[in-house]
């Protein structure tokens, strides 16, 4: 059965009625037991991808000022679930919550302003939470330990922004380029998620033509 999207006017007298969560598991059922993966890859596998490149953007952060603050093994398990395995699961689960099911469901007129919401959701989990959450845990943990020399936060703000500035100067390349890559990469398998909705719905609609054909052929026989 194809997943069309109608006005209740246009809705056929023997159509098959559901709901968008019901739609978006038939859909997503659909799409688990297509015969050939590589037709669907795009619905399958885009979540997995994007949380994989949000870990390796987080790992990257925060193993850079850990370096620099020669932490270590202090604190390491416990900076890098925050910043590494907890941004890639919110990644994953925005994107599955947030994105795939307005694709599915064309829900959007501009497919564009999905992209640009898949790339917004990427970029800030994959990018913008770790540069906010590991530096001030790295200099938690440097001061907890002694391993790094830190004005106070309370007595010198300005003296630790400096100190910010400073340690994440030689970085600002390689995040401005995983910022690009990670929006780039969110943008295309978005896109690449419309264009197998629509032809696995292209494909069922063939399918059903060619179901009402046979049965008309073998009425008249």
């Amino acid at each position: 059965m194809a997943l069309l999207h109608k006005k209740t006017s246009e809705i056929p007298q023997d159509a098959v009625r559901l709901t968008e969560d019901e739609a978006v598991r038939y859909f997503m059922k659909l799409v688990q037991g297509w015969e050939s993966r590589s037709e669907v890859w795009p619905i399958v596998y885009t979540p997995g991808v994007l949380g994989a490149s949000t870990v390796f953007a987080g790992f990257y952060i925060n193993s850079y000022y850990r370096r620099v603050l020669k932490l270590g093994n202090y604190g390491r398990l416990s900076s890098y679930l925050p910043a590494v395995a907890l941004p890639a699961i919110m990644a994953t689960v925005f994107h599955t919550t947030f994105v795939t099911p307005a694709v599915v469901l064309r829900k959007e007129a501009c497919p564009v302003c999905l992209q640009t919401r898949a790339a917004a959701i990427q970029g800030a989990f994959a990018v913008a939470y770790p540069m906010l959450l590991v530096p001030l845990s790295s200099f938690m943990f440097a001061t907890r330990h002694f391993t790094y020399r830190l004005p106070s936060i309370t007595e010198k703000p300005k003296d630790v922004l400096k100190l910010f500035r400073k340690l994440s100067g030689p970085i600002m390349m390689p995040i401005t380029l995983m910022l690009a890559f990670n929006v780039g990469l969110a943008m295309f398998l978005t896109g690449k998620e419309f264009e197998t909705v629509y032809k696995v719905n292209m494909r069922m609609y063939e399918l059903e033509r060619q179901l009402e054909d046979e049965g008309v052929l073998s009425s008249q026989s």
